[in-house]
Order: C-alpha cells, then sequence, then structure tokens
C-alpha cells in the first residue's frame, strides 16, 4: 500500500531569499563610528562584522553546501526512473509467471514507481532538512531587519546608516548559522513588521511544502495505485488507492499553507492586542494619575494627609458634646428644684 511521506518544508529552490538578501548587500555603506543600537546589540554586531563582500559570498556558498546535500539524492531519483524502466520488461517476465496478467503489469509498474517515490522522498527530506529551513529564516531576518530602516528615518543620516548596518549584520549572522537551523531567529517588532513576517510565511508554505506535497504526488500517486494492482489485481481498488493518495496530498498541501494564514492571523492580532496596552500604558504614563481629592490645599489638612489632626478634631467635637449635655442637665436639674 501506499505510505505518505510527511509534509515537508519544500524541495522547492531557495531562490526565495535572493530579492532580500541581495537588497540588504546592496546597501553596502561603511559602518557608522557610534551606533545608536543598545550596548548588547552592540557588543553581538561588533563581533560579526561583515566583511567586504561577506553578504555576497554567504550566500553563494550556502547554495553550494544546499546542493551538496540535495543534489545527490535528485540525481538519485532520476537515475532511479531510468534504471527501474529499463528493466521493467524483466520483471513484467517474471512476474507474468503466475498467470495473472493485471497483477503482472501492476508488479512491473510498481517495480519502477516504487523506488523512484522512495528517492524522490529523500530528495525532499534532504531539503527539509538543510537548505529550506537556514534559507527561509535568512530571508526572513533580511527582510525585517530592512524594514526597521524606516523608523530610523526619524534620527536622521546617522540613525540610517545605522539601521542598514545593522541590518547587514544581522543577515550575515543567519547567512552563516550552522546547519541544521534549528528554528528561526527573527525578532519582529510591531504589527507591521509582524504582519509582513506573516505574509512572507505564508508564501513560504505555498512554495516549500505544498509545492512538495504536489512534487511528491507525482510519483506517489501513480505508486499507490501499482502497488494495490500488484497486491489485489483489481484495477478499479487500484484506481481508488490512487485516489485517495491524491486527496491526502491535495489536503496535505491545503492543511500546510492554510496552517500558515491562522499562525500569521493570531500573530497579527496579538501584536496589535501588546500594542494597544502598550499604547494605554504610555498615554496614562504622559498623562498622570488624576488626582486625588485627599491633597494639601491652602494649609488645610484633609484625612488622608500625614500628619493631620483628625483625631483631635474628633476629641474636641466629642468633648464640646458632652459639655453641652452636661451644661443641658445642670439647668434641667435647677429648674426642677425651683
Amino acid at each position: 500500500m501506499y505510505v505518505r511521506t510527511r509534509p515537508r518544508a519544500g524541495a522547492a529552490t531557495t531562490g526565495i531569499a535572493i530579492a532580500g538578501i541581495a537588497a540588504v548587500a546592496a546597501t553596502t555603506l561603511a559602518p557608522v563610528a557610534e551606533p545608536l543600537t543598545s550596548a548588547a546589540r552592540d557588543v553581538r554586531l561588533a563581533a560579526t562584522e561583515v566583511p567586504p563582500g561577506g553578504l555576497l559570498t554567504s550566500f553563494l556558498g550556502n547554495q553550494v553546501s544546499y546542493c551538496s546535500a540535495i543534489c545527490p539524492p535528485l540525481i538519485n531519483t532520476g537515475v532511479t526512473a531510468v534504471v527501474t524502466t529499463l528493466q521493467s520488461p524483466l520483471a513484467f517476465v517474471a512476474a507474468v509467471q503466475s498467470n495473472d496478467i493485471v497483477k503482472a503489469i501492476g508488479i512491473t509498474a510498481a517495480s519502477v514507481t516504487g523506488p523512484t517515490n522512495a528517492a524522490l522522498g529523500e530528495a525532499i527530506d534532504a531539503d527539509t532538512t538543510v537548505a529550506v529551513p537556514k534559507a527561509s529564516n535568512a530571508f526572513e531576518v533580511a527582510v525585517i531587519s530592512l524594514l526597521d530602516i524606516v523608523p530610523a528615518a526619524a534620527g536622521g543620516l546617522p540613525a540610517i546608516g545605522d539601521a542598514i548596518a545593522a541590518a547587514r549584520e544581522e543577515t550575515f549572522e543567519a547567512l552563516n548559522l550552522p546547519i541544521p537551523v534549528t528554528g528561526p531567529t527573527v525578532t519582529p517588532n510591531g504589527v507591521v513588521q509582524v504582519a509582513t513576517l506573516g505574509a512572507i510565511r505564508v508564501g513560504e508554505a505555498v512554495v516549500f511544502p505544498a509545492f512538495n506535497e504536489a512534487l511528491q504526488a507525482t510519483v506517489g500517486v501513480p505508486d499507490a495505485a501499482a502497488q494495490e494492482l500488484a497486491v489485489s489485481g483489481d484495477p478499479a481498488r487500484a484506481a481508488v488507492a490512487g485516489a485517495d493518495a491524491a486527496v491526502g496530498s491535495a489536503s496535505a498541501a491545503v492543511n500546510v499553507v492554510a496552517r500558515s494564514v491562522v499562525t500569521a492571523a493570531d500573530d497579527i492580532r496579538n501584536a496589535i492586542r501588546v500594542t494597544q496596552k502598550s499604547s494605554a500604558t504610555t498615554t496614562s504614563a504622559n498623562l498622570g494619575v488624576k488626582p486625588s481629592r485627599k491633597v494639601v490645599t491652602a494649609g488645610r489638612h484633609t484625612d488622608a494627609e500625614p500628619g493631620s489632626r483628625p483625631l483631635r478634631n474628633v476629641a474636641s467635637t466629642v468633648r464640646q458634646a458632652a459639655r453641652n449635655v452636661v451644661k443641658r442637665g445642670a439647668s434641667l436639674a435647677a429648674a426642677g428644684r425651683t
């Protein structure tokens, strides 16, 4: 039976990273003498200063390493398809000895589709673990770093120069991460950057894992049908097996894109919520807290002021009331005697 390989992040080329990285490489400027960044960032970036031509050489070096991992299994896929096809007549002659011509056709077809499907899966797995994570991360870092240049314009040319230098250095770092890259290193700030990153990742989901599901299906679907035909000798069941494999591949491709869309929407909502909360906090800090009515005014002490005389005032009132009661009682007693 046909066993689907897991969703993959991409056997398509890493060309999606070219535009962003080339844009950063084109902004090569002399480093600013006094970067306007935090102390921690200064130390980190100083340790990864970009050498002349460092972005281009790093990018090209990555392509070589990617090809060294992906090209051999891709070549093996092609060779496997050719060799098994040439050997298929022998496979048919051996299979037809069972006197079941339909099964013999299935066995012969499976002798080609099975090895070819497995070889293609290895090529896609190599790309998934080597090229796509690193290339995608470098592209994301490059784009988000370039977006940092826009707000830096408020600080004038020195701030812009610092932002460009930081973008180059951060991209250089991403390009030179060791393989395998276990997770993204990009750090978007604000709704615009989060939304941009979400859009990039939706595009990556389409270009890489969704495309690879379709690529795998080109061999996987025929293989599922051939394997079923080889076992059951029933063309109808073989057709159903092939259709199920096609539906499974299509569903996996749609699901991976849908998940990326949902994740992007959630990230944007969270970024908006954080921004609104931050704005509210900043507004409260700028406006200050509403003054309490319990304040010192014109030398008067209130009940909330330390050092005020509320207890003495109460005691004085009680004493005065007691005097009045005593005086009233004395007056009544004198009237009674008379």
